[in-house]
């Protein structure tokens, strides 16, 4: 059995969990593989088999960004609940850039078993280099949670790569993870501006459906093999197909098993 971490998952309470798929769906104008529920979300922790080779993954990071300030302390209650419920979860929390006591919530991660912070500046709507971010950011770093930013946008500017490239110039401390393998989208863009450093890591969701493995191989060579994570983007995104989508790449064998679980265990400490 292969186990793998999926390092990129968003899920809502069932009693919105329609509306937050339509919302999405319309918003990147792509098909959803599901509704994000919990329990939908479970059941891609059942084993499946590919190619003769048995799989199943056995970590998944949940999280859903707040859209609005008053949602900030319900979601993370709503994912450090799943995350008591099910040791397969790894929670992120989340922050809107309105809530102002963002210095209590960050303290009170611990408390409720979150591991780091999820940003979605997309549909926050907030340049990631915004100066009045920057006090969130400094107290993430001193208080040592990664934050996880989305990254990269057709239609929008909020999550270009130069944008991160700042704030991990400017908040010398801040350990972060650049989803979408940097900048869904941007991708030649995140490879010429983001910076080599051990604090900056990746992952690969809604990136395999329009890269290639020679991309993928490119950003591994500059950034380094230990650096991304596997992650699918549910509900967005069929895990399994994902999967095999990576597969197709015909990565060194090492590599794939990495970024399949080990980068993640090693990043989140999981023994």
């Amino acid at each position: 059995m292969i186990a793998i971490i999926d390092a990129h998952c968003h899920v809502f309470p069932d009693k919105i969990a329609e509306k937050s798929k339509e919302s999405v769906r319309d918003f990147y104008q792509l098909p959803m593989y599901t509704s994000g529920t919990a329990a939908h979300l479970k059941a891609e922790q059942k084993p499946f088999q590919l190619y003769q080779q048995n799989y199943q993954i056995v970590k998944q990071l949940i999280f859903t960004p707040a859209v609005t300030a008053h949602q900030t302390e319900s979601i993370n209650q709503f994912i450090s609940q799943l995350v008591q419920e099910d040791s397969a979860f790894i929670g992120f929390g989340t922050i809107h850039p309105e809530n102002k006591n963002f210095s209590e919530i960050l303290s009170g991660f611990e408390a409720l078993n979150l591991k780091g912070l999820k940003l979605h500046s997309d549909f926050q709507r907030f340049d990631i280099d915004s100066p009045d971010m920057y006090p969130v950011y400094e107290e993430a770093a001193r208080l040592k949670i990664p934050v996880l930013f989305h990254m990269g946008d057709k239609k929008q500017d909020f999550s270009h790569p130069r944008r991160l490239a700042k704030v991990l110039k400017d908040i010398p401390d801040l350990t972060v993870i650049a989803a979408h393998m940097g900048g869904y989208s941007h991708w030649t863009e995140a490879l010429e501006v983001l910076p080599v450093s051990e604090r900056l890591y990746f992952d690969i969701s809604s990136t395999l459906a329009f890269t290639d493995s020679k991309l993928l191989m490119q950003f591994v060579q500059k950034f380094g093999a230990s650096k991304f994570f596997f992650g699918s983007d549910f509900p967005m995104w069929n895990p399994v197909e994902e999967l095999k989508t990576l597969l197709s790449f015909e990565l060194p064998e090492q590599l794939l098993s990495d970024i399949l679980y080990q980068n993640f265990a090693n990043f989140i400490g999981i023994k």
